[in-house]
């Protein structure tokens, strides 16, 4: 095995841990938070487990959901553990802390701590966090671990049919089933239980289909006003940006969700491999991967939209920029 810096530097700590994630949490923040989470608990340490936004409904079968707090927390935490973001801002609200330390795969962001553990070439941050563990004493993950961890590993990598899927993740999927990890039941508690409103949202998301690019490029719309129709919540948007990615001949799926205020619209940009939407996220503010990415941009509607076919056609037809 090797040497993990961040093992030795929590093994010291005996004060007050807080460990979180970023806003619109998905399962690899949320897995990566309980898991670690769980494992520090059980070495008896001071530890708090926070994020912004409330739990999307399709992850309250985790373990533990129930001890997660809501930030901000009025404290100042001796050290802060941020997990499946690129920089403490992506939590959505100021943190306390003395110390931050990152684990991450996203590309770029910032560096928090000498005892960052970011690889950019992890098909999940769960995928690090199980690295970790294992290290630190695998003994120690049972069962509602695993399956935290499970859960974040299989988002992440789209039941392992994303392109950041490789030997190495079926290896952890192994290991974490040996561990009490149930591929079933956990397949069947985040990808079976749509709420009606969910996919009456859907349909209307889905009417707002627009194609450009020579069917390269395709855009939905989630305007705030369809929440309220369908009596929905944000959170019920999470995949809909696949089922744009899922057309034949497209190469750049885009979503837009409109915001509380109206002007702000949360992005969430899909490829296939041959663009690297990060790097239109990163036009914008914002960021991700290669495949998977996503920003937030203030403005009218209109003025957004084409911005982004505009950018996504520049990379469209750009060689230089195209992905090899």
């Amino acid at each position: 095995m090797f040497t993990v810096p961040i093992i030795e530097r929590l093994k010291r700590e005996e004060r007050e841990i807080l460990i979180f994630t970023h806003e619109n949490p998905d399962g690899d923040g949320i897995g990566s938070m309980i898991g670690l989470y769980l494992f520090l608990k059980k070495l008896g340490k001071n530890v708090t487990a926070a994020m912004k936004d409330d739990l999307p409904y399709i992850y309250n079968f985790l373990p533990a959901v129930d001890e997660i707090k809501k930030l901000p927390i009025d404290k100042v935490f001796d050290v802060a553990i941020l997990v499946d973001a690129a920089h403490k801002g992506r939590a959505g609200v100021e943190i306390k802390a003395k110390e931050i330390i990152r684990i991450d795969h996203h590309r770029g962001g910032e560096f928090e701590s000498m005892y960052d553990y970011v690889e950019v070439t992890s098909p999940s941050t769960t995928f690090i966090v199980t690295q970790i563990l294992r290290e630190w004493d695998e003994n120690l993950i049972d069962k509602d671990i695993a399956t935290c961890l499970y859960t974040g590993l299989i988002t992440d990598t789209g039941s392992f049919r994303y392109n950041n899927t490789d030997e190495r993740a079926f290896e952890v999927a192994k290991f974490l089933v040996s561990k009490g990890a149930d591929p079933f039941y956990i397949s069947k508690m985040v990808f079976e239980r749509n709420k009606l409103s969910t996919i009456n949202l859907l349909q209307k998301t889905l009417s707002t289909l627009e194609i450009y690019g020579e069917g390269k490029i395709a855009i939905l719309t989630v305007f705030r006003d369809f929440l309220k129709e369908c009596s929905a919540l944000e959170e019920e948007t999470e995949g809909f940006v696949n089922f744009a990615r899922s057309i034949d001949g497209v190469e750049i799926a885009i979503l837009m969700i409109q915001k509380e205020d109206l002007k702000t619209w949360r992005v969430s940009l899909r490829g296939k491999g041959n663009v690297n939407v990060q790097q239109i996220a990163s036009h914008f503010g914002g960021g991700g991967h290669k495949d998977a990415a996503g920003c937030r941009i203030i403005g009218d509607y209109y003025e957004i939209k084409n911005q982004l076919i505009q950018k996504s056609k520049e990379y469209l037809h750009n060689e230089a920029l195209i992905v090899v």
